[in-house]
C-alpha cells in the first residue's frame, strides 16, 4: 500500500492497461464470427451469380422460328378450284331419262323413272327410294334411287337398254373408276362391280367420312368421329395408315367438311368441325405424302369456313367462305 501511495501514478497506469487487454481478448471472437458469416454470404452470392448464364439462356429471350406455314397476302386471286372429274362420262344424246316421286296408298315413297330414246317413250322402271337420278359409264348407264347415304338401289343396263342388273346397298353413287361404281355410305366406301352388281370391295373408317380421293395406287379419306377426333386415312394394297389431323372434345360434332387435296410432296387438309355447343373449329394442317408427318396447321378466324383446298408445289390455297387464304409451305429439313 506505501507502495501504491508512494507511486499512485504507475499503479492507475497499469490498472488501465489490463482492463483495455481484457476487453481486447474478449471482442476478439466476436469479430471472428461476424468474419466468418459474412465469408458465408460471400459465397452464396458466388454460387447465385454463376447459375446467372442458365436464365440467359432461356427459350424466351432467343429469337423464335419461323412457321413452316407463311400467310400470303397476293398472286392467288385467279386460283382454280374446278373439282376433279368422278369418272362418270356423258350421257348419249339420244337418250333422256325423267323421273317423279309418289307415294303409295301405303306411304311407300315410289320413284318412277321413264327412259326416252330419241324423244320417244321406250320404259318404264319404279324404284322404293326416297330421291333418284342416273349416270353413264363405257359400259351403260345406272338408274338409282337412295335415302341419304344410308341406302341405294341401282339398276343397271346396257346401251341398247337392256337391263343387266339390279341391286341393292349401302351408300350413295358418287364416282366411277376402272370398272367400279363407287358409293359413299356414313363410314364405308363400296365398290361395285359395273359388270355385275357384286360388291367388289369395302373400305371402312367407322368414323363419319367426308372426303376421299384416288391418287395413282393410294386411296386418301378424311374423317371424323362425332366425339370430335378427325383424322386422315391412306390405303394403299392391303396397307392402312392413319394419322390425327384435329381434335376437339365435344358431346357430338353436327357439322363436319374436310376437304384435301394431295400432290408428290405434301397432303393439304381443311377442316371445319362444328359441335353442338357452337365453338366451331376451322383451319388448315398439311403433311408430308411419304411418312404423314404433320408439318404445321394454321386456325382460321371465326366463321370462315374452307370450301376447297388445292396444292401447287409447296403452296397451299383454301378457297373459304370469306375468300381465297394461301400458305407457303417451308421445308425445314
Amino acid at each position: 500500500m506505501k507502495s501504491m501511495e508512494k507511486y499512485p501514478v504507475l499503479f492507475l497506469f497499469l490498472l488501465i492497461l489490463i482492463l483495455a487487454t481484457s476487453v481486447v481478448y474478449e471482442e476478439y471472437p466476436k469479430l471472428s464470427n461476424n468474419n466468418e458469416a459474412t465469408s458465408w454470404k460471400v459465397s452464396t452470392k458466388e454460387e447465385t451469380s454463376e447459375q446467372t448464364p442458365t436464365a440467359i439462356k432461356d427459350n424466351s429471350t432467343q429469337t423464335p422460328l419461323p412457321s413452316p406455314l407463311i400467310e400470303l397476302d397476293e398472286g392467288f386471286k385467279e386460283v382454280n378450284f374446278s373439282e376433279e372429274s368422278r369418272g362418270f362420262i356423258t350421257c348419249p344424246q339420244w337418250l333422256e331419262v325423267r323421273w317423279r316421286r309418289d307415294v303409295s296408298p301405303n306411304n311407300t315413297v315410289l320413284l318412277n323413272f321413264t327412259l326416252f330414246v330419241n324423244n320417244t317413250h321406250y320404259l318404264n322402271l319404279t324404284l322404293e327410294e326416297f330421291s333418284g337420278s342416273y349416270f353413264c359409264t363405257p359400259e351403260g348407264v345406272a338408274i338409282y334411287g337412295h335415302y341419304s347415304r344410308e341406302h341405294s338401289t341401282i339398276a343397271f343396263f346396257d346401251y341398247s337398254l337392256t337391263q343387266l342388273w339390279r341391286t341393292e346397298h349401302g351408300g350413295s353413287p358418287v364416282a366411277y373408276k376402272n370398272g367400279s361404281i363407287i358409293l359413299l355410305g356414313e363410314d364405308c366406301l363400296y365398290l361395285i362391280n359395273v359388270e355385275t352388281g357384286k360388291l367388289r370391295k369395302r373400305i371402312c373408317v367407322h368414323e363419319y367420312i367426308s372426303h376421299f380421293k384416288f391418287v395413282g395406287g393410294r386411296l386418301y379419306i378424311t374423317a371424323a368421329h362425332l366425339k370430335g377426333k378427325a383424322h386422315l386415312y391412306v390405303f394403299e394394297g392391303s396397307d392402312r395408315r392413319e394419322v390425327p389431323i384435329i381434335n376437339i372434345p365435344t358431346f357430338e360434332l353436327v357439322g363436319i367438311r374436310m376437304p384435301f387435296d394431295v400432290n408428290e410432296k405434301y397432303i393439304a387438309v381443311a377442316y371445319f368441325l362444328y359441335p353442338t355447343d357452337g365453338a366451331e373449329k376451322n383451319g388448315v394442317c398439311v403433311f408430308t405424302a411419304d411418312s404423314l408427318r404433320k408439318i404445321a396447321c394454321r386456325e382460321f378466324e371465326e366463321g370462315e369456313r374452307p370450301l376447297k383446298v388445292k396444292l401447287a408445289g409447296n403452296v397451299v390455297y383454301v378457297q373459304t367462305t370469306k375468300g381465297v387464304k394461301a400458305y407457303k409451305i417451308l421445308s425445314l429439313g
